[in-house]
């Protein structure tokens, strides 16, 4: 799905966050809702300024301050999460996180995590295809030759002779983990976990950061999270659900819920609104 690769690129070009006064985003009790912001419109502001509503043609965005619960911010995003797909969905995801999790520990005990992430995203069979062929391409002037299979090879990738399908790809790196065979892709690259084949869709981005103002803090005291999910059988009957969170580890979390019945295409853009709608109120 464009929207999500596209939102993924966007979400790390923005990580890196120009010097900001200071604020302590931690004591912070209302929200700055903005009449606009790029293709939001704001429909609503609750009484005591905690949470506002937004919209972009069919896409809803429901912006809200949210206390971490019991000290754990990712505890309590998991939450948002189980509350947009359902919890049996987040079952069958929980297992998939657990297993992406001891891989990401195996091959990365030799150098301390920065990030943390759970599975998520597109059609990323055609996005691991696409980076195959355009690296081919670099490489011998658009030409790819037949690559043998080989299964025990975790670090190989087979593409046809014009070098237009990568029917398979499996890569096990410090980092860097694709399996990819055919309609179904799981990817974890760089803090990016993304789980896709023919039924759904999903992506998660979980990051530690430090928080606007502290730019040469040694210390990451907040937390930047993207979560986006595309399938049928969400509740509400919508076909895209997800949230953008930034702030303090600690809390509040600024947490924009996004949903809408339909694709969405225009997602570098609307995105890029959504992430800095969330930015200026949540500090990270």
């Amino acid at each position: 799905m464009r929207a999500i690769a596209l939102a993924a690129v966007s979400t790390l070009a923005l990580s890196a966050a120009a010097c900001a006064p200071h604020v302590n985003y931690a004591a912070r009790t209302k929200l700055d809702c903005p009449d606009t912001q790029g293709e939001l419109t704001r429909t609503s502001v609750a009484p005591d300024g905690r949470s506002c509503l937004y919209k972009s043609g069919d896409v809803e965005v429901a912006l809200q301050l949210t206390p971490v619960s019991g000290g754990d911010a990712y505890a309590t995003l998991k939450g948002v999460e189980t509350s947009l797909v359902g919890a049996q969905d987040d079952k069958a995801d929980s297992a998939a996180d657990k297993a992406s999790d001891t891989a990401d520990k195996a091959s990365d005990t030799a150098a301390k995590p920065a990030e943390k992430a759970a599975a998520p995203s597109p059609a990323a069979t055609d996005a691991v295809g696409k980076a195959a062929r355009e690296a081919a391409d670099d490489a011998g002037h658009g030409s790819v030759h037949d690559s043998d299979w080989n299964s025990d090879d975790k670090s190989s990738v087979e593409v046809d002779k014009n070098g237009k399908t990568v029917d398979h790809a499996h890569v096990s790196l410090p980092g860097i983990h694709i399996d990819a065979d055919g309609d179904n892709a799981k990817v974890d690259v760089a803090g990016i976990h993304i789980d896709a084949n023919d039924d759904h869709q999903t992506m998660h981005i979980i990051r530690d950061v430090r928080l606007q103002g502290e730019a040469f803090s040694r210390e990451k005291r907040g937390l930047r999270a993207t979560f986006m999910a595309k399938r049928e059988n969400l509740p509400g009957g919508y076909e895209f659900v997800g949230y953008e969170a930034s702030g303090p580890k600690t809390g509040p979390l600024t947490v924009a819920i996004v949903k809408s019945h339909d694709d969405i295409d225009n997602g570098n853009r609307l995105y890029h609104d959504i992430e800095r709608l969330v930015r200026r109120n949540g500090g990270a």
